[in-house]
């Protein structure tokens, strides 16, 4: 998201607004918060709900985990943040990292997920393709509720998938304009 003014894009940045996806703001309840009205509160117990929920942008598939797994390494290349240099996108993934694409390769399920050191991508297969997601739903400083997705899509086969950020407000008025990213998650 464009963070309108520079001192306040710091400020959100130090004090990590913008967390892992499902991971809640603070570890401890006596660490204020004021970026994410869905949050407890400073008074909240550390049990309280975290300020992200799950996206809207990313579909549910409900496969079970198969018999037979097929798997392949793959690391994610230069990801190019779209929009201005006042853009911030909190990603699962990074240039360099790797990660594992198992999905059901025998017909038997829709399983797929990726799994990377900072998170897992949930998502479905047909034959090679994959389309995996990963989002949140979340309050942000413009005071709009906005929905990411992250999704790494493409046919394992061709070895390149395509990785992607993108959001969008979901309630608010004046939001911020939204932010994208992409780049490439080659299979090894």
């Amino acid at each position: 998201m464009r963070a309108w003014v520079l001192p306040i894009f710091a400020m959100v940045a130090a004090c990590g607004a913008r967390t892992g996806l499902g991971v809640p703001l603070r570890e401890d309840a006596s660490v204020p918060d004021a970026h994410h009205p869905l949050d407890g509160g400073v008074d909240a117990p550390i049990d309280a709900e975290p300020d992200v929920l799950p996206s809207p942008l990313c579909a549910s598939v409900d496969a079970s985990k198969p018999a037979v797994i097929c798997a392949a390494t793959v690391r994610v290349g230069a990801i190019t943040i779209g929009g201005s240099s006042s853009c911030f996108v909190d990603l699962l993934v990074h240039e360099g990292d790797q990660g594992t694409v198992s999905y059901a390769c025998d017909g038997s399920s829709e399983f797929a997920a990726g799994d990377f050191p900072k998170g897992t991508f949930p998502g479905g297969v047909s034959g090679t393709n994959v389309d995996l997601c990963s989002g949140t739903t979340f309050v942000w400083s413009d005071g709009c509720t906005w929905a990411s997705a992250q999704r790494i899509a493409g046919d394992v086969a061709s070895g390149t998938l395509t990785f992607t950020y993108d959001e969008q407000p979901i309630s608010g008025d004046g939001c911020d304009p939204p932010c994208t990213a992409s780049g490439p998650v080659i299979v090894q």
